[in-house]
């Protein structure tokens, strides 16, 4: 049955208010699935018997799964429809979490967790929604919403964690979430504006010349799974180093494995006519330095997101510890998710204002100055609030302009597959800048009276998130930027796309 096309450019703020109230919701309720499993890992290994190891594959489960699904749900979504795909991502989120909440084997968690990770692609589908739904004026304020949520929704995540499963079970951190995205997602599917797919076979002239085909033609499966063997090889090789070492012949196997088959998927992509991820995008400067920032961008945050728990919960007989418990953890960080939420839309404004390049290098700056502070000042209480309001400042800040920027830079039919490029790098970067850090902290504890890491082992990793954060912003250069007061350039113009 054939739907009526509603254009984005007849959306009105009283057909799209709604929408974004409903996807505000659903979007927190997302950030909370994704963060919450993180606290609760050490009860759920003890209550199924797992190994460390083990609990460590249940996050790279969602890890692998949620890089492959944010570019493949954004391309579909460009293709299908916000409205469509809408459904297809909040009931996969649903199933995956029902399961996880019931099941008693590890197998089995591993699969629901797998499925769970195809819901947390709502960000990128967000943005289409956004698009679909919202005036180009106020579509900026609608991606700082969404970003600031998503961050606020897993600050919430990693405070109700801790009491969620000590007084309720576990099994309830995926089930209460399950409820909110199912009711959510039914009634924004219901009242979104129905638009059509893209013509099937509708040509589109591509960077450099090439012809790309928008219609809604075969998915790109070969790509997909190649896409998930490169991720899967690389987020393991990294998961097995703290237990193998970076010598073993299996991780060093893993590591070259990753460029090898890296190659090959960006072959079969620029091969083929509806890519998964269309790297052709990467020609353009804007998109290929917002990328870059977004890469460095996990790099340098993910140092923080690991030292600050570890500060936490370390005994204060250290010198540094907090002697904390992992609810604690939660409290610390939920500043920042705070701040995140109410700077995000600002953040919008800013972009609109004085162009995604002055806001992600404002926001770059702010997250480098925390961690310097952090170095140095990282023993009292105040000291982390102080830090995660700087990074929940700069993040959001950072993340915003990065999207907006993208937006700016690529046609409105491309707005999910632009943006998935870049949620692909962060979330590469991530593991990356985790074992960066984790390598600095545990080379302190080495020779050291108590078995722990040293205060100037995690001064050091401060200083290497800081240093990393602030390299980001040589990658701003090329991102959009404007004058103020000035409007925004037609995504089609060929200037937006240097970033001039």
């Amino acid at each position: 049955m054939s739907e009526t096309a509603t254009p984005p450019s007849v959306a009105s703020p009283q057909s799209g208010t709604p929408v974004l109230a409903l996807m505000a919701v659903i979007v927190v309720a997302t950030g909370l699935l994704e963060s919450m499993l993180f606290p609760a890992l050490p009860i759920i290994q003890a209550d199924l018997g797992l190994t460390t190891a083990e609990g460590a594959l249940l996050l790279s489960s969602i890890a692998i799964t949620a890089s492959l699904a944010i570019p493949l749900v954004g391309s579909l979504a460009d293709r299908y429809g916000g409205r469509r795909m809408l459904l297809v991502v909040g009931s996969a989120g649903v199933i995956g979490a029902s399961l996880s909440s019931v099941t008693q084997s590890f197998p089995l968690l591993l699969v629901a967790l797998a499925i769970q990770g195809i819901g947390t692609a709502v960000l990128p589908l967000g943005f289409v929604v956004m698009r679909e739904n919202f005036p180009e004026q106020k579509r900026s304020f609608g991606v700082g919403l969404l970003v600031g949520l998503l961050a606020f929704g897993g600050g919430l995540g990693m405070v109700l964690a801790g009491p969620i499963a000590e007084n309720l079970s576990w099994r309830w951190i995926f089930g209460l979430p399950a409820i909110v995205i199912t009711v959510t997602t039914l009634i924004a599917y219901l009242i979104m504006p129905r638009t059509s797919p893209s013509p099937s076979g509708a040509a589109t002239e591509g960077i450099a010349g090439k012809t790309r085909d928008t219609g809604a033609g075969r998915v790109d499966w070969a790509g997909a799974v190649l896409l998930a063997t490169t991720l899967f090889c690389l987020t393991f090789a990294l998961s097995k180093v703290p237990d193998w070492g970076w010598s073993s012949p299996l991780v060093l196997g893993l590591f070259a494995a990753v460029p090898t088959l890296g190659a090959l998927w960006v072959r079969t992509e620029l091969r083929v006519e509806n890519p998964i991820v269309d790297v052709t995008f990467l020609r353009r400067p804007a998109v290929l330095s917002g990328t870059l920032a977004a890469l460095v961008l996990g790099l340098g945050y993910s140092v923080s997101a690991l030292s600050i728990p570890q500060i936490v919960v370390a005994p204060e007989q250290t010198g540094y510890g907090l002697g904390g418990t992992i609810t604690d953890t939660g409290f610390y960080m939920l500043p920042g998710a705070v701040v995140a939420v109410l700077v995000g839309p600002v953040a919008g404004a800013l972009c609109r204002r004085f162009g995604s390049r002055a806001v992600l290098a404002t926001g770059l700056a702010i997250a480098a100055i925390g961690l310097v502070f952090a170095a140095y000042r990282h023993s009292e209480a105040w000291h982390l609030i102080l830090l995660v309001v700087f990074l929940g400042t700069g993040g959001a800040m950072s993340g915003t302009a990065l999207y907006n920027g993208t937006l700016e830079s690529v046609e409105p039919k491309d707005t999910g597959a632009a943006t998935g490029i870049n949620m692909i790098a962060r979330s590469v970067g991530a593991p990356l800048g985790v074992q960066i850090a984790a390598a600095v902290i545990s080379h302190s504890a080495e020779g050291a009276p108590i078995p722990m890491p040293t205060d100037a082992g995690y001064t050091n990793t401060f200083l290497v998130g800081s240093v990393i954060t602030a390299l980001a912003i040589a990658f701003a250069w090329r991102v959009p930027g404007r004058r103020a007061g000035t409007s925004p350039r037609p995504s089609g113009d060929p200037a937006a796309a240097v970033g001039v």
